[in-house]
């Protein structure tokens, strides 16, 4: 799977689109491109007026129209009244403007405390398009769970299997990194992807969903490595899904694809009642919208 055959029929894609302060240049440019490609709605929520700027792009009326704009005194009001639409579903997806990510997340969490008695766990996932590898790569977590005990990873996974198969995934091949293939107790990181391996193979009625580790990097993604150290496993050479020992690698991991690699991205936080879109300033136009597209996709 490519972003192509992913978003080849984005013009069908429907849902209301919730920014919380969609202030700048960029925000704007990907609100404009997610406008022409899908049938989306916007719904902004800031503190200052954006009027001017939107009509500095001379929009198509039936474009216009699709924008909703909502000004208040703080950001704070505007964030609350945005989670409050959020969880009467009057919108669908959040997005993060010019905003930081702390002030944002930490309102979402706490309003989903304060709402939900079942408490969500929430992880970051990357889907990454690498011109040198042969299908759609994720990654998680890149930015936002720091060092996830056991039964965290568990649950990244499970939200991860959850979030593919709304994309269309019918099997999902999950490799868990380490710098070895073999448990080792000087490498925390080999000892849980081993134990996380156990976990799942003694759930038979998870038969769609392989995981194998610990696997280093070459070997989850080249079969011609795996096979050179004689690796007997579907998922090595051939990895749907990367998860990373702590947040570090992944950080890592993820930048070094996006600068060296070239790759194209989406992000989202996966685990919400509702797809959140959290990019960096640094992310370009074109990544940003894959993730508004990645976060709509899921609703379709």
């Amino acid at each position: 799977m490519s972003f192509h055959t992913l978003f080849q029929n984005s013009d069908k894609l429907n849902g209301n689109i919730a920014i919380v302060n969609a202030v700048n240049e960029s925000t704007i440019q990907v609100i404009q491109t997610v406008l022409s490609k899908t049938n989306a709605t916007f719904t902004l929520y800031n503190h200052q007026d954006v009027s001017e700027l939107i009509r500095s792009y001379e929009l198509p009326m039936a474009h216009l129209k699709r924008i909703h704009i909502h000004t208040f005194n703080s950001e704070e009001e505007a964030i609350t009244q945005c989670l409050d639409d959020l969880n009467h579903q009057r919108v669908d997806i959040l997005m993060k403007g010019l905003i930081s990510t702390s002030q944002i997340l930490s309102a979402v969490l706490k309003h989903l405390k304060q709402q939900h008695a079942k408490p969500f766990f929430l992880n970051h996932v990357a889907c990454c398009e690498i011109p040198t590898y042969h299908k759609l790569l994720l990654i998680s977590d890149v930015a936002l769970n720091i060092a996830p005990s056991l039964e965290e990873h568990h649950k990244m996974i499970d939200n991860i299997a959850h979030f593919t198969t709304q994309l269309g995934y019918d099997a999902l091949k999950i490799a868990l990194l380490s710098s070895v293939e073999k448990e080792t107790d000087k490498l925390p990181s080999s000892v849980q992807a081993a134990q996380l391996k156990c976990l799942y193979a003694n759930q038979p009625e998870r038969n769609n969903i392989e995981v194998d580790g610990p696997l280093a990097l070459d070997n989850a993604i080249s079969k011609q490595s795996a096979t050179l150290k004689g690796i007997d496993s579907t998922v090595a050479g051939d990895a749907d899904v990367l998860i990373v020992p702590h947040l570090d690698v992944g950080n890592v991991l993820y930048k070094s694809l996006t600068y060296f690699g070239h790759a194209s991205v989406a992000s989202l936080i996966i685990g919400a009642p509702y797809p959140i879109v959290l990019t960096s300033r640094a992310d370009s136009v074109a990544n940003k919208t894959h993730s508004v597209l990645l976060a709509l996709k899921t609703l379709s």
